[in-house]
C-alpha cells in the first residue's frame, strides 16, 4: 500500500504523523466522545422521558377540563332534567355538529344508547360513571391510524340515566408524537455531533501522541537532544506532560554528558597513577636487594591506595546522587555537629601553623543525613587547610538567613578561585593549574556538591580577598525535643 493510503489526513513534516481513520476509531478520545454521547442519551431520554409525561399529563388534564365544561353546560341549562329535555338538548347540539370532536350520548337505565355519536363499535354498556379511555375505529379519523381513541366522562343522572360527554384524543397523541419526534431528532444529532467532535478530538490527541512516539524514536536512536514540543506557559494535559518529560529528558542528557565527562576523566586521570604503578612493579621486578624491592613495593602500594581512594570517592558520590541516604534523613542540631567538627580540626590545624576559628549561631536544626553533612565539612576545612599557607586563619562559620534559612561558610586565605572558574570546580576531577601539584583527585568538591544537592542545599563560591569562601545555604528544620535528634 503507498504511503499515505486510507489518511484521515495527509502526512506532512517528519513530526506529523499520518492518522489513518482505523486507528483513529480506536482512538481512547473517540471512545470517550461516544461514551459522553451516550451518557448524555441516557440522561436525555430520562428527562425526555419525564417532560413528556408531564405535558401528557398537562394535556389531558386540559382535555378533561374541556370536557367538564361541556358537560357542565349540559346540567346547567337543564338543572332539572326530565325526560325529554336534555334529550332534546343533546339532539339539537348533534343535527347543529357542535363542537368539532365532541363526542355526548344518553344512556337509559338499562344502559343502552338513547342518543349518540359515538360510532357503535365503542362499547358504553357496562361502564361505570368516571373517565374512561376508549379506542376509536380507524373510520372515525383516518388522520389518526391505528392510535385513534376518545376520553370519556360518564356520570350517573338522578333519573337513573348516564350522561356520556367526552373529546377524541388526537391532540394529545399528536403532541405526545411531537416530543419523541424531537427527542429523536435531537438524540441523533447530538450523536452525530459526538462521533464529529470524537473524530476530531482523537485526531488531535494521536497527532500529538504520534510527535511524542517519533521524538521519542530518535531519543532512542540516540539524539538525547531532542524535546518533545510543547507551550511554555499554561497549555493542556499534553503540554504539561511535555514539560516534565523534557525536564527528565534534560536531566538524562546531563547525566548521561557527564557519565561520559566521568569517563574521559578516568581514563585521563588514573593514567598517571597506573603508569606509577607499572613503574614500581618493573622496578621492584629489578631489585637486586630486599631494601630496594620493599621500596617499590611500598610506593606501589601507595599508587594502588591512591587509585582505589579514587573509586571509593566516585562510588560514594554516585550513590548519593542516587538519592539513597534519603531515607536516613532525621533532624540534625547543625550548629553542635560544626563545633564538634571545629573542635577535632583545631588541633590539626594548629600543627599545619594555622588557626581554625569559629562563629557558630547556636540551636539551628536542618534536616538531613547526620554523616554526610560531616563529610561534607570535613571536605571544605580539610580543603581550605591544604590550600592555605601558614600562620592564616581559617574561618568557619554559621548563620541564620531569613525567616527559615541558614547560610554556613568555611573560608580561607590561600591563592583563591577565579571567577570564571568557580562553577567547574565542583565537576568531578576538575583541578585548578595551581592545584595539580597537591595531592588529591578532584572529587572533593564534587562530593561537596553532590551531598548538598542531595540535602536540597545550594552551594558557592565567592571571594575572600585573598582567599575563597565557599557558601551554603538551605532551609532550616523546626526545633525539635533532644531525643528526636539523630
Amino acid at each position: 500500500m503507498a504511503p499515505g493510503a486510507n489518511c484521515y489526513t495527509p502526512c506532512a513534516a517528519p513530526d506529523t504523523a499520518c492518522v489513518r481513520l482505523p486507528e483513529l476509531l480506536r482512538t481512547s478520545a473517540l471512545r470517550l466522545a461516544l461514551w459522553q454521547a451516550l451518557l448524555f442519551l441516557v440522561t436525555a431520554g430520562v428527562l425526555a422521558g419525564i417532560v413528556g409525561w408531564q405535558v401528557h399529563v398537562f394535556g389531558r388534564d386540559q382535555l378533561r377540563a374541556a370536557i367538564r365544561a361541556d358537560t357542565q353546560r349540559l346540567l346547567e341549562e337543564h338543572d332539572e332534567p326530565d325526560n325529554g329535555g336534555l334529550r332534546d338538548e343533546i339532539a339539537e347540539r348533534l343535527r347543529a355538529g357542535g363542537i368539532e370532536h365532541t363526542l355526548m350520548a344518553l344512556l337509559d337505565g338499562a344502559g343502552q344508547p338513547v342518543l349518540s355519536n359515538l360510532p357503535a363499535s365503542v362499547a358504553l354498556h357496562g361502564l361505570a360513571p368516571g373517565w374512561h379511555a376508549v379506542d376509536m375505529p380507524r373510520s372515525y379519523d383516518p388522520d389518526d391510524g391505528d392510535d385513534a381513541s376518545a376520553e370519556l366522562w360518564l356520570q350517573r343522572l338522578p333519573d337513573g340515566r348516564m350522561l356520556v360527554v367526552g373529546r377524541d384524543r388526537s391532540s394529545l397523541i399528536q403532541l405526545d408524537e411531537t416530543l419523541a419526534g424531537a427527542f429523536a431528532i435531537a438524540s441523533a444529532v447530538a450523536l452525530l455531533l459526538a462521533l464529529f467532535g470524537g473524530l476530531l478530538l482523537g485526531r488531535s490527541y494521536l497527532r500529538r501522541v504520534r510527535v511524542v512516539g517519533t521524538r521519542a524514536q530518535r531519543i532512542m536512536d540516540g539524539d538525547l537532544s531532542v524535546r518533545i514540543p510543547a507551550r511554555a506557559q499554561g497549555g493542556d494535559e499534553f503540554d504539561l506532560l511535555a514539560r516534565q518529560l523534557n525536564a527528565m529528558l534534560a536531566r538524562i542528557q546531563t547525566l548521561m554528558e557527564s557519565m561520559r565527562q566521568v569517563s574521559n576523566d578516568i581514563a585521563h586521570d588514573l593514567r598517571t597513577p597506573l603508569t606509577h604503578l607499572r613503574q614500581r612493579l618493573e622496578t621492584a621486578a629489578r631489585a637486586s636487594d630486599a631494601d630496594a624491592l620493599r621500596a617499590a613495593l611500598a610506593q606501589a602500594q601507595h599508587d594502588v591506595d591512591q587509585v582505589l581512594s579514587t573509586f571509593s570517592a566516585m562510588l560514594a558520590i554516585a550513590r548519593i546522587e542516587a538519592r539513597e541516604r534519603r531515607a536516613g534523613f532525621a533532624i540534625v542540631d547543625f550548629s553542635t555537629l560544626l563545633e564538634v567538627l571545629a573542635a577535632d580540626y583545631a588541633p590539626v590545624a594548629e600543627e599545619r601553623g594555622q588557626r581554625l576559628r569559629t562563629q557558630i549561631a547556636p540551636g539551628l536544626m536542618v534536616a538531613g543525613d547526620r554523616r554526610l553533612l560531616q563529610q561534607l565539612f570535613a571536605n571544605l576545612i580539610e580543603n581550605a587547610m591544604t590550600h592555605s599557607p601558614a600562620h592564616t586563619e581559617i574561618t568557619l562559620s554559621l548563620a541564620a538567613e531569613g525567616a527559615q534559612g541558614f547560610l554556613a561558610t568555611v573560608a580561607d586565605r590561600g591563592p583563591g578561585i577565579p571567577a570564571a572558574e568557580r562553577e567547574a570546580v565542583f565537576k568531578r576531577f576538575y583541578r585548578l593549574d595551581q592545584s595539580r601539584a597537591t595531592p588529591g583527585s578532584g572529587l572533593g568538591l564534587a562530593l561537596v556538591q553532590a551531598i548538598a544537592e542531595l540535602h536540597g542545599f545550594r552551594a558557592s563560591i565567592a571571594d575572600h580577598a585573598p582567599g575563597t569562601r565557599v557558601l551554603l545555604r538551605g532551609a532550616r528544620a523546626a526545633p525539635v525535643r533532644s531525643g528526636d535528634l539523630a
